[in-house]
């Protein structure tokens, strides 16, 4: 899951509205990286950074088919992996780091590295685990507001299925976001019950059908 921006014009006009632009971005970012920690609560959270080298750029290898790659085949051998990801570029040559904050099983250092040199032609430069996760957070909303910063991603099981889009659907409805107390609640139900939610049962039957209203309006002849 991925989040650039509210105004998907791009546009910009005025110094100030920059300055509140990245700071909504990066308070934004925090919210949705403690609401999965506190989803988590209990579990031990670890990090890791992945760069690019000179090889991997010469070589055009797509670092985003690459990191979910990895993200697949960690999956397939330690279980479940959810994770928080934030790309940026940095460097005379803007090369590419990605900042990983994930749950799951303890991953051997060497496992990581070796894979990203293999697949990737690249080192994964450091590792460990999240003692303080107010400064993890701030940590890396800071790279939101830099020139090289490019996206930040939250794994579906950060918090739950659907729950950016669910966030987005309250905040359009009744003109402000879901408490974060709601989000864990939900978090923490199974699929099958927080299906029967009330809330986000309407959320999912919207989203239904607007579903529906696509697939129609491409398909006339179906009606």
């Amino acid at each position: 899951m991925e989040e650039l921006s509210d105004n998907n014009t791009g546009l910009v006009n005025r110094a100030s509205e920059v300055g509140h632009y990245i700071n909504y971005r990066g308070r934004r970012f925090r919210q949705r990286f403690y609401t999965g920690f506190d989803v988590h609560a209990g579990e031990i959270a670890r990090w890791f950074v992945l760069t690019e080298s000179d090889e991997a750029i010469a070589k055009g290898l797509d670092v985003i088919q690459k990191f979910n790659e990895l993200v697949r085949y960690l999956r397939r051998h330690y279980g479940y992996f959810e994770y928080c990801c934030v790309r940026h570029r940095q460097g005379d040559k803007m090369r590419i780091n990605l900042h990983v904050v994930y749950f799951g099983s303890y991953i051997p250092q060497q496992t990581i590295e070796a894979w990203w040199w293999k697949n990737y032609a690249s080192h994964r430069s450091k590792m460990g685990k999240v003692y303080n996760v107010t400064r993890q957070a701030w940590y890396l909303s800071g790279y939101l507001s830099g020139e090289g910063f490019e996206r930040y991603y939250f794994s579906k099981g950060w918090v739950f299925r659907g729950w950016i889009g669910f966030s987005q659907w309250i905040k359009k409805e009744f003109g402000t976001y879901p408490k974060r107390e709601k989000l864990v609640e939900l978090g923490k139900m199974s699929k099958a019950e927080r299906e029967e939610n009330t809330w986000f049962g309407l959320f999912l039957w919207e989203m239904r059908k607007q579903k529906q209203c696509k697939h129609l309006l491409k398909h006339p002849a179906q009606a």
